[in-house]
C-alpha cells in the first residue's frame, strides 16, 4: 500500500482533494435529504393543525364518548358505554382523555399519532420493495423516505385523522404491520398486531383471508401461532372482565355489529350503489356469497402456483390490497372510510409496478371525493360516478392479481 506521503505532491493532492470532494457531496446530499424529511413533516402537520377547529358529525360523536369516559371513568364506562366502536378500544379512548385538552383536540391528536406509525409502515415497504428491485443505500433509504411522505402528505390520511378525527389509522396500520412481521419471520409479532388491528375495530378483519393464504404458502409459523390472537384478544379485555362483563363480551359485540346497519348500501361507492333499494336480508347473503367466490377463485389459482414460485413482496402487496378492496367492494353496508388501506397503500405498490400508478391516482381522488362530499361541505353525496372509478379500480386489481397469480409478470 502506498503512504500519502510517499506519493508524488501533484498525485497526493488530486487524492485528498478527491476524497475532499467527494465528503462534501455526501454531506451536501445528507443535508438535502434531512430538509427534505423535516419539509414534508411539517407541510403534513401544520395541515393537520390547521383542522384541528373542524368538526364533522363523526368527530362530534367521538368527542361525547370521550367526555362519557371521562365523567364516569374507565371501568364504569364498560359498563355503560354509548359508542358502537368495539369494547376493547374504550382503554386507547381513555388514555386519549388524559391529555389536558378539549375532547375533540384530544382525539385529533391521537389520530396524528397514528398516522405517524402509518409513517413508519410507509417507509418499511417502500424500502422493502426497493432492496427487492435491487436498490442498494442510500438509494434504498430515499424511497423508504419517499414511503412516509406518500403516507403522511396522502389526502386520505389528513382527510381522515385531521378533519374527521377517524381513527381507521387503528386498524390499517397494525394490519400492514403485521404481515410485514410475517415476512419477516416473526410470527407472534404478526399475530399480535392482527389480533390488535381486530381488537380495535372488526374490519381488521379484512387482513385474516391474506394471512391465511400466507400461512398455506409459506408455512414458515406454526398453527399454534394462531392462539396468541386469540390471547391478545382476551389481553385487551382484560378491563372490560374486572368491570364485570362476561368473558366473552368481545365476540358478543364483535358478532352483534354485523347486523348494526341493516343496509346493503351504506355510503361506500361499491357496487351496492346501483341496487341501493333491494333488500339487506337478501342481497346481503348475495353480496358475502359474490365476495367469498373471488376468494375462492383467487385462492384455487394461488394454491396452483404459489408452491412453484418466489413469492416476492410486491406479489404480496398486490394481493393484500386486491383482498382488502373486494371485502369493500362486496360486503354489505360498507362505510366510505372502509377502503382506506388499499386508497393509502395502493400508491406505494405503483411507485414499483407501473401498471398501477393511473388506477392508484384514480383510487386517491375517488375516496378523497367520496370524503369531501360526505364530510367536508361539497354538495349532495350522490356517489354512483364514483363507484365507477372504484368498479374500474378493482377490475384492474383483479386482472393484476390474476396475471401475477398465473405467474405474468409485468415486464412480460
Amino acid at each position: 500500500m502506498w503512504d500519502l506521503e510517499d506519493l508524488p505532491s501533484g498525485t497526493r493532492n488530486t487524492m485528498v482533494d478527491g476524497v475532499r470532494i467527494k465528503n462534501d457531496n455526501k454531506n451536501n446530499n445528507q443535508s438535502v435529504e434531512i430538509l427534505l424529511v423535516i419539509s414534508f413533516l411539517v407541510i403534513g402537520s401544520l395541515i393537520r393543525f390547521a383542522l384541528f377547529d373542524k368538526a364533522s358529525a363523526d368527530t362530534n360523536g367521538f368527542a361525547s364518548w370521550l367526555e362519557q369516559i371521562r365523567n364516569m371513568g374507565l371501568l364504569s364506562a364498560f359498563s355503560n358505554y354509548v359508542g358502537d366502536y368495539n369494547i376493547t378500544f374504550i382503554p386507547l379512548l381513555y388514555v386519549t382523555g388524559l391529555l389536558p385538552f378539549s375532547e375533540i383536540v384530544c382525539v385529533k391528536l391521537f389520530a396524528l399519532l397514528l398516522d405517524l406509525l402509518g409513517m413508519v409502515v410507509g417507509f418499511l415497504y417502500l424500502q422493502t420493495l426497493a432492496e427487492e428491485n435491487g436498490v442498494l443505500n442510500p438509494q434504498k433509504r430515499y424511497f423508504g423516505e419517499l414511503g412516509m411522505a406518500l403516507i403522511w402528505l396522502s389526502p386520505i390520511t389528513i382527510g381522515n385523522a385531521g378533519y374527521q378525527a377517524q381513527l381507521e389509522g387503528l386498524w390499517a396500520f397494525p394490519g400492514f404491520l403485521s404481515l410485514y412481521m410475517f415476512r419477516k419471520k416473526h410470527p407472534a409479532v404478526g399475530m399480535f398486531l392482527l389480533a390488535f388491528a381486530i381488537a380495535m375495530k372488526p374490519q381488521g378483519v379484512f387482513f385474516l383471508p391474506f394471512v391465511l393464504l400466507y400461512y398455506f404458502r409459506s408455512r414458515s409459523f406454526s398453527v399454534f401461532h394462531f392462539v396468541f390472537f386469540f390471547l391478545t384478544i382476551e389481553l385487551l379485555s382484560i378491563p372490560s372482565i374486572l368491570a364485570g362483563n362476561s368473558f366473552f363480551m368481545f365476540w358478543e359485540h364483535f358478532f352483534d355489529q354485523s347486523g348494526l346497519y341493516p343496509y346493503m348500501y351504506y355510503y361506500y361507492p361499491n357496487i351496492w350503489i346501483w341496487m341501493r333499494d333491494y333488500p339487506y336480508w337478501v342481497f346481503a347473503k348475495v353480496g358475502i356469497g359474490m365476495m367469498l367466490t373471488a376468494f375462492l377463485l383467487v385462492t384455487v389459482a394461488y394454491v396452483r402456483n404459489c408452491r412453484d414460485r418466489n413469492w416476492t413482496f410486491k406479489m404480496d402487496l398486490e394481493l393484500i390490497i386486491w383482498s382488502l378492496m373486494t371485502c369493500s367492494m362486496f360486503l354489505p353496508a360498507m362505510h366510505e372510510r372502509y377502503n382506506y388501506p388499499a386508497e393509502v397503500m395502493l400508491p406505494l405498490l405503483a411507485v414499483f409496478d407501473r401498471k398501477y400508478r393511473v388506477p392508484a391516482g384514480v383510487l386517491v381522488v375517488s375516496g378523497f371525493l367520496c370524503n369531501g362530499f360526505s364530510y367536508y361541505g361539497w354538495g349532495h353525496p350522490e356517489f354512483y360516478g364514483i363507484s365507477v372509478l372504484n368498479i374500474i379500480v378493482y377490475l384492474c386489481l383483479t386482472l393484476g392479481i390474476a396475471g401475477t397469480i398465473r405467474g405474468k409478470s409485468e415486464k412480460e
